[in-house]
């Protein structure tokens, strides 16, 4: 074989190195997408990840935990088993899902929470974690409390308030946000605080129908979500009981004509979509080598009577 030959070989096999390399370099990458249950929340948002997985050429495999953190921890490991790119987590319990963390990171498997945090921070941001895409959760339940002391001042009043999926992020940090402004207000009086399974419409009105049944008096029925302000105020009209704020958060299609009727006072609105969306460009951006900040926010805007034709509904 000669020099020429051997030479025009190693050239070969190098161009071929190369080319190998940056075609590995644009090959789609994997991400998974872990998220805690269904709701329709959820099928909204996943069209903003749905098309920003299209538009940076991401293979997206979604799991559903069912409300269920230790199945979810579960899908963690086995994502990591099948060494995906990326893992963007939507914790179904923001303390337990916290050993998803470590495993990543050993893994060397970038971490993106989203929508539901891990940890106690206000703005989602944990040590290990890459970035948090969604809303201030503490400054949720600080909405909540402003829209209360919009409609109620300092005046004695009593307050229901209905929460969501016991243990997920959302739930823990807007109760924490709330009490932040109504520890202000001495003259407020919380009756009764109930986490609903599963965020569900159905389990916000029986409860709301059960407390009505005790007679005690409310003035404000403050919600978590959307749904359970239309449950509160269907319990309300139920019971022939008139005079009662109610409020919520986020926006759906349903909840409008209980905003213009008056049944519901007050809800916020942010799109969905674009928080699903935002999510899946910063794991782009960051499997690009890009930097990306640790808290992405998206913010919510109080909808009532005065301005809900403003906004269009995403669900």
């Amino acid at each position: 074989m000669s020099k020429y030959f051997k030479s025009f070989l190693l050239t070969l096999l190098v161009l071929s190195f190369i080319l190998v390399s940056i075609s590995a370099s644009f090959a789609a990458k994997n991400v998974a997408v872990l998220l805690p249950g269904a709701v329709e929340f959820f099928s909204v948002e996943r069209i903003g990840i749905d098309k920003a997985g299209k538009e940076f050429d991401l293979n997206i495999t979604y799991a559903d935990a069912e409300w269920d953190a230790g199945k979810q921890l579960s899908q963690v490991e086995n994502f990591i088993l099948k060494k995906v790119d990326a893992i963007m987590l939507c914790a179904a319990d923001n303390i337990a899902l916290l050993p998803a963390v470590k495993l990543c990171n050993d893994a060397k498997i970038p971490l993106i929470t989203f929508t539901n945090s891990l940890g106690t921070d206000p703005f989602g941001k944990y040590e290990g974690v890459v970035s948090f895409i969604g809303r201030s959760e503490i400054g949720a339940g600080i909405i909540q409390a402003e829209m209360a002391e919009q409609l109620l001042g300092d005046k004695p009043a009593n307050i229901v308030l209905i929460e969501g999926q016991p243990g997920t992020a959302p739930q823990r940090l807007r109760s924490e946000g709330f009490f932040q402004v109504a520890d202000e207000h001495p003259n407020w009086t919380i009756v009764e605080k109930r986490p609903i399974e599963g965020w569900t419409k159905e389990g916000a009105l029986a409860f709301m129908e059960a407390f009505l049944q005790s007679g005690k008096k409310v003035d404000l029925v403050s919600c978590q979500w959307w749904s359970g302000a239309i449950a509160a105020a269907m319990a309300l009209k139920n019971a022939g009981i008139t005079g009662v704020y109610v409020t919520g958060l986020e926006y759906a299609k349903e909840l409008v004509p209980y905003i213009q009727d008056g049944e519901v006072t007050a809800s916020t609105y942010f799109s969905v979509v674009d928080e699903g969306y935002k999510a899946v460009e910063a794991t782009a951006k960051y499997l690009k080598g890009e930097e990306v900040p640790a808290f992405v926010e998206i913010k919510h805007i109080i909808v009532t009577k005065d301005n809900v034709d403003d906004f269009e509904p995403e669900m």
